[in-house]
């Protein structure tokens, strides 16, 4: 990981240029949409539901919510 060192106040900081929060640029938008969701679900306790990207393509390409999208299909979110 490369870094970017700037000086502050008389002190040297080193910033990361990609934070571990960051999406991967092998990531695209529907995958981290996805990834949001499982997540979602994971918190309110729907591990055992999977749901299918066919499901999930139409709610992502009409830039819905990740609330919107776990409501519409059915699913207790908190």
């Amino acid at each position: 990981m490369n870094r970017k060192m700037i000086k502050v106040n008389k002190h040297v900081v080193e910033i990361p240029e990609h934070s571990q929060w960051d999406p991967s640029p092998w990531d695209s938008g529907f995958s981290i949409f996805k990834r949001r969701i499982d997540e979602l679900m994971q918190l309110n306790g729907g591990d055992a539901i999977s749901i299918d990207d066919d499901d999930l393509i139409p709610y992502y390409r009409m830039g819905e919510s990740e609330t919107f999208v776990l409501s519409a299909l059915g699913c207790a979110v908190c």
